[in-house]
Parts: C-alpha cells; sequence; structure tokens
C-alpha cells in the first residue's frame, strides 16, 4: 500500500479500529486515502475523504461509474488473493480518488465556516425528539406516509427556510432533525444519546457509530444543498443493512452484533 501511495506524497498514518490510513497535505488542505477490514469476514473497502469537509466517506460505488467497480468491499481467502484485493483497490485510487480528492479540497477551500448547533438546540434535541416527531407527523398529516415521502417533506421544509437567519430556524432545525433521528432508529435499532461531557445528542446505531443529526440538517441548510439529508440518511441505512442482511445469510435470521446494547430489527 505503501509502494503505491507514496508517490502522490501519501504518508502512512497508522492503523485504527481495523483501518489502515494514508495522509497527505496540498495546499494546506489534509487529504486521506485509507484501506478499511470487515469486522466480520476476510474483505476489504476503500475510504477516501478530506478532512473537515463533514460529507460522507466515500467508496468505490461512488467514485466509478463503471459496472466492474461496482462494489464496496471485496472478500479474499488467501494471501494471494488479499494482495489481489488490496491492488484492485489501490487501482481505484489512483484511477479514480486522487481526482476526487483534490475536487473536494478545492470545494473546501471555498467553504464557508461550518455553522454548529448550541447547548440549547442538544438539550432540546434529546429531551424533546418525541414530543416534536409527533407535532411535525401531526402537521403535515404525515403518520401513514412511506419512509421516502417523509425524507421529501423534510427536504421541502429545509427549502422554505433558505435565506433565514439561523438564530431564527433553530427550532425548526431541531424538530426536522427528530423526525430524520427517530426514523433511524425505528428502522435499524439504537437510541437517542446525549453526552454530558461535551453537551452534544444524536443517535446511537449499532455497526455504524453515533450520528451528529443535528450537524447534518444545520449543513445541508447552510450549504443550499437539502438533498444531503436523503443521502446522508441512504447511506447510514445502506451500511448498517448490507452488513446485517451478509451476517444473517450466513448465521440465520435470528444473528444480532456481539456486545451491542441494542436489537437490529428484521430489515
Amino acid at each position: 500500500m505503501e509502494k503505491r501511495l507514496s508517490p502522490y506524497g501519501f504518508e502512512y498514518v497508522g492503523y485504527n479500529n481495523l483501518i489502515w490510513t494514508f495522509r497527505r497535505e496540498v495546499e494546506g488542505v489534509d487529504q486521506y486515502i485509507a484501506i478499511q477490514k470487515s469486522q466480520w469476514e476476510k474483505s476489504y473497502a476503500l475510504n477516501l475523504y478530506v478532512y473537515g469537509m463533514g460529507l460522507p466517506i466515500y467508496r468505490t460505488k461512488e467514485l466509478t461509474n463503471d459496472p466492474k467497480y461496482n462494489w464496496d468491499f471485496q472478500s479474499f481467502n488467501s494471501e494471494q488473493d488479499q494482495r489481489e484485493v488490496l491492488n484492485k483497490l489501490l487501482d481505484v485510487a489512483e484511477k479514480y480518488g486522487i481526482d476526487k480528492l483534490n475536487e473536494l479540497a478545492n470545494e473546501k477551500k471555498v467553504m464557508v465556516e461550518p455553522l454548529k448547533p448550541t447547548t440549547q438546540m442538544y438539550k432540546k434535541l434529546y429531551e424533546e425528539n418525541a414530543v416534536l416527531m409527533k407535532q411535525f407527523m401531526s402537521r403535515i398529516n404525515a403518520a401513514d406516509l412511506p419512509e421516502e415521502d417523509i425524507l421529501q417533506l423534510l427536504k421541502k421544509e429545509l427549502e422554505e427556510i433558505q435565506g433565514e437567519m439561523y438564530e431564527d430556524i433553530q427550532d425548526k432545525l431541531v424538530e426536522l432533525a427528530s423526525v430524520y433521528g427517530n426514523m433511524l432508529l425505528n428502522k435499524l435499532g439504537g437510541r437517542w444519546e446525549y453526552m454530558k461531557s461535551s453537551g452534544k445528542a444524536g443517535v446511537d446505531i449499532p455497526l455504524f457509530c453515533r450520528c451528529n443529526i443535528l450537524v447534518d440538517f444545520i449543513e445541508a441548510w447552510q450549504k443550499g444543498e437539502e438533498n444531503l439529508i436523503i443521502k446522508n440518511f441512504n447511506h447510514k441505512c445502506n451500511e448498517v443493512i448490507n452488513w446485517v442482511r451478509q451476517c444473517r445469510a450466513l448465521y440465520g435470521e435470528d444473528w444480532q452484533p456481539p456486545e451491542t446494547k441494542y436489537k437490529i430489527p428484521p430489515l
């Protein structure tokens, strides 16, 4: 990996949580290429991202439109297979990833300073999310709507507050994040979580991570890119669903992740 990436200026950062990470700095922007090993099987995935962008990590499917690269994790069964998989992933990094990282770095240079949730917003989200979701669903008669339609309504509500002052729409952002967070938990399992040390609140989803969904909504509103809400929702769900379905195909429909506090629904 180092031999393939060092000619592009990437240096090995280290290994943590099943991920080997390489980094380079271009005009003050840190760019990362990482190889992630699956926790459950012998397979690797390619991750690309730029520090501080607040965007999803780019993987093979998002980097290419080529059907032969239409995969995320690549399985291996022997040392020879392992080398072939790593080289395939690094081929993608060279052919598509370097250009994407440079594109992301250029985007970051023109980004405005991201707005941050206040401690009051986090506290309201954690304490009142159930009430706020019920309020939203009742207001727009959305109780029986499918998931896709509710996501479109959340997008529409974000569009309607474009151009408003941030201080004037904080309660609205908390309400929308409440709906979004409860949708994720109903679909994937998990729970709301409040971190007293940082004063932040979000959802903790098995097999994914803690999700700061309030930041997702503020970012989408600030950038005027309301589709980020739908994109991020689908990204989070696909990460968990694909993983669980693979494990349940191997170990049975009752499989649950070991050492996790929350049950994952049937999906």
